[in-house]
Parts: structure tokens; C-alpha cells; sequence
């Protein structure tokens, strides 16, 4: 088993942020298939769905809207403390 990383964290935030995880995946400069293996990797480490896919893009699930709450948090606490000390 394996940790929630940050960069667990930037994936799901970007896919939330975009819609989408084609248009995430473009934001982060790496493949659709990369973020979605990813992301179904997550939601099998935590034993639940983080988006809904259908044809029409993503929605969180109610675990993923809570899911989210943490990791935007995190994501912004790491980037003000990557500004405080560059």
C-alpha cells in the first residue's frame, strides 16, 4: 500500500479545477492515461470513487467534493511554502 502524495493531491485539484482529465492532463504537461491510472490507483488505495466519468467530463462524488476540501488546502499550503523559502 502506498502513501496520498502531493502529487496525488495537484491531480485530483487539476482535474476538479478543468472538468476534465484530458484538459487536466494537458495543464500538467503529462498523458490522459498517466492522470486517469493515477487517479483509479488513489480511489483504490482509499476504497472509494473520487469523480463521477461520464461522456460529458467528470463531477466529484460526495466523497470526492470532501476529499477535495483537504487536498486544495494541502496543495495551497505547499505552494506558499514553496514562495516562502525560493
Amino acid at each position: 500500500m502506498t502513501s496520498v502524495t502531493l502529487q496525488n493531491l495537484k491531480y485530483v485539484v487539476a482535474v476538479a479545477e478543468h472538468g476534465s482529465f484530458s484538459a487536466a492532463a494537458k495543464a500538467l504537461y503529462i498523458s490522459q492515461s498517466t492522470l486517469s491510472s493515477a487517479i483509479k490507483e488513489l480511489e483504490a488505495e482509499l476504497g472509494t470513487q473520487l469523480f463521477l466519468r461520464s461522456n460529458r467530463g467528470i463531477q466529484p462524488t460526495p466523497d470526492g467534493e470532501d476529499f477535495l476540501r483537504y487536498a486544495r488546502e494541502i496543495v495551497e499550503q505547499s505552494r506558499a511554502l514553496e514562495r516562502r523559502y525560493r
